[in-house]
């Protein structure tokens, strides 16, 4: 029997769309808290210095094991929303605090 040219279309349409509908689990926010704010920390410490910036930057996404485009993906969906906006930066700067408060930073 001659696998019909359609159905094996069809199939494969179904195999793409599954696939690229799943998409990849939510980033926790804890988790883009810590790398905004250690991001923002690098820029401060290392601003005029681009290689440096880029290499810290880079250790941090290794550390927390996820890449840029993820972070940026995510960032771009809190920011969306105003209030889970609001919410981030309050974690975002309670964060902060934390490390001035442990002395982890100035």
């Amino acid at each position: 029997m001659k696998p019909v040219k359609g159905n094996s279309q069809i199939i494969l349409a179904v195999l793409l769309l599954l696939l690229g509908g799943c998409s990849k689990e939510k980033v926790p926010e804890d988790l883009l808290v810590k790398i905004y704010v250690e991001s923002i920390i690098i820029n401060e410490t290392y601003g005029s210095q681009a290689d440096s910036v880029k290499v810290h930057k880079q250790l941090v996404f290794t550390t927390y094991g996820i890449d840029e485009k993820s972070f940026k993906e995510e960032m771009a969906k809190i920011s969306a929303d105003k209030e889970s906006w609001e919410n981030f930066f309050k974690k975002a700067n309670d964060y902060l605090d934390d490390l001035k408060k442990s002395n982890t930073i100035n």
